[in-house]
């Protein structure tokens, strides 16, 4: 796949989080003709996030496909994958959705 596969900057993450605000999301998508519309294509989507449990942080990928938004979408049409939440994982985050990218679009 082409495509440059974009997963944001850890402190954009975490925004105010740390000072009594919450965390961003990061949302994408990419389909096989990106000039084209998504309608009638394959449509690949990834969120990037963190997540607190109790006291832990967590820093959080999942992938769909299809139309559907993130809150929409069923939650057994919903891939994740956990990562410790620090900057240091961001190329790991990468590489695992670029992964599941591809494997989506080759089948």
């Amino acid at each position: 796949m082409n495509q440059e596969l974009f997963v944001p900057l850890f402190e954009w993450l975490v925004g105010g989080s740390r000072i009594g605000g919450g965390y961003n999301r990061y949302y994408g998508s990419q389909t096989e003709r990106p000039a084209e519309a998504a309608w009638g294509q394959r449509v690949f989507n990834y969120a990037v996030y963190i997540e607190k449990i109790d006291d832990a942080e967590y820093l959080r990928a999942a992938v769909w496909s299809g139309l559907r938004s993130f809150s929409v979408c069923p939650e057994e049409e919903i891939t994740r994958e956990t990562f410790d939440c620090e900057e240091a994982s961001l190329p790991a985050v990468k590489a695992w959705l670029c992964a599941q990218r591809d494997a989506f679009f080759a089948a």
